[in-house]
């Protein structure tokens, strides 16, 4: 069972990775990013969802889809 922590969480993993300012690839403001994480878990249901590296690059096909 996913909770509201494992989520939040998660959202800031990908802060760390997509962020416009401090990110290692900076790609999206925190704002969009946490839009495309609740876009990603709202895709899969919450089922085969584990908040990995897996999931987070899902996210970033979200925040870059080309």
């Amino acid at each position: 069972m996913i909770l509201a922590t494992d989520i939040y969480e998660f959202t800031e993993y990908c802060n760390e990775f997509y962020n416009i300012e401090t990110g290692i690839y900076p790609v999206a403001t925190k704002k969009d990013i946490i839009k495309a994480v609740a876009q990603h878990i709202s895709r899969t249901n919450g089922e085969d969802l584990h908040l990995d590296s897996f999931d987070r690059e899902k996210v970033r096909e979200i925040l870059q889809p080309y």
